[in-house]
């Protein structure tokens, strides 16, 4: 007994106590505002099914605190094959919401494989920029990198058509990229290939409902269906001005006004009943949780640095993102806004990759 106390006194002085504070603080926003949101539904299950995950989140950080990183780094081959087949499950057992089919749904518990597999995919790119580190910028290091990450983003594309979750594949191996020591001159090299294939990609590969995103940005009169959204979360951030109209007295979200108000459109909820006091309040909580991983993967090295990179990289993606396009600055492709959006996979996955994270502090230390 003892032997286990000492343990447990040793888990809570080594763990990242100020990174586990900043997610319960961060999610408890996040539940006030999904209570808020969905006070409309005639229901309050959306909201005890946030509260549960924040629970299970809760009990996934610890656990995943717990596993060394090495244990994960050192299979990261088959981490890789079990990540890939879970990138195509979709293809055959998905189905479709908003477009996209990228949610497995059994026993009315719905799962986002692409949501999962970011945290998994950073495990296994970590691992294997590490095993290249000693020739890592040479043209066949790179290339074979380049597949890695490319295979999976392919996987997302072709078998869930989640635009959104594929950009945050390629935004998060491109940090942990520049955080490995790759240099400039690939960088360089890939975004020149980026800029001869955009216009080949807008002529001959996108879809017209993937251009009215981005064209709705300059000229909503395109597509007012499509631009409704941003039009109406911008209206409702700006009617909160500085403090907000007041919890549970938003005009806009208590009359349904905003789609997906609870998810994608959550930061808009937040600016119209809490004003710019209380989206820069979550803001600054998901930018220190942001700093934080930065902050760790600049003085822990190996592949655990890069862990945190890229754990850092997703939040950063993923924030700047949904407020983007919460504020009519970049087009809408539904992605959550880390602790705060409603949806259970993405909480307690966001939970598992910050207890990655506070278990790789722990261990240096």
């Amino acid at each position: 007994m003892r032997k286990l106390l000492g343990y447990v006194r040793d888990y809570v002085l080594g763990v990242d106590r100020l990174l586990f504070l900043l997610c319960l603080l961060t999610t408890a926003c996040g539940l006030t505002l999904v209570y808020s949101a969905t006070r409309t539904f005639g229901s309050d299950t959306a909201f005890h099914t946030q509260l549960l995950a924040a629970f299970l989140g809760v009990a996934v950080f610890i656990a995943a605190s717990c596993v060394p990183s090495r244990w994960l780094t050192r299979y990261w081959w088959v981490l890789l094959i079990c990540n890939i087949i879970l990138q195509i499950l979709p293809r055959f057992i998905g189905t479709t919401s908003g477009g996209n089919r990228s949610w497995i749904r059994f026993l009315g518990i719905g799962i986002q494989p692409a949501e999962i597999g970011k945290v998994i995919f950073i495990i296994t790119f970590a691992a294997h920029i590490e095993r290249l580190r000693d020739e890592l910028n040479t043209a066949l290091s790179i290339l074979q990198l380049v597949g890695h990450f490319g295979i999976i983003v392919g996987c997302v594309v072709l078998c869930s058509r989640d635009d959104g979750m594929a950009l945050a594949y390629l935004f998060i191996g491109f940090v942990m990229l520049f955080a490995a020591g790759v240099k400039l001159r690939w960088f360089l090299a890939a975004g020149l290939t980026i800029a001869v294939a955009a216009p080949l990609l807008w002529q001959y590969v996108m879809d017209n409902y993937q251009k009215l995103r981005i064209l709705v940005i300059f000229d909503p009169t395109l597509d007012p269906d499509r631009a409704y959204q941003a039009v109406q979360t911008r209206r409702a951030i700006a009617s909160g001005q500085l403090t907000g109209q007041g919890f549970l007295n938003g005009s806009l979200t208590q009359r349904s006004l905003i789609p997906t108000k609870h998810t994608d459109a959550i930061y808009a909820v937040c600016g119209e009943e809490f004003g710019f006091l209380g989206a820069a309040i979550v803001g600054g909580l998901l930018v220190c949780i942001i700093l934080r991983c930065l902050y760790l993967s600049a003085h822990i090295g190996g592949a655990d640095g890069l862990i945190c990179a890229g754990m850092g990289g997703m939040l950063m993606f993923q924030t700047v993102l949904n407020i983007g396009m919460n504020i009519g600055l970049l087009p809408v492709i539904g992605l959550t806004l880390p602790f705060v959006s409603y949806g259970g996979t993405s909480l307690v996955t966001m939970f598992g990759a910050m207890g990655i994270v506070a278990g790789i502090r722990l261990r240096s230390r």
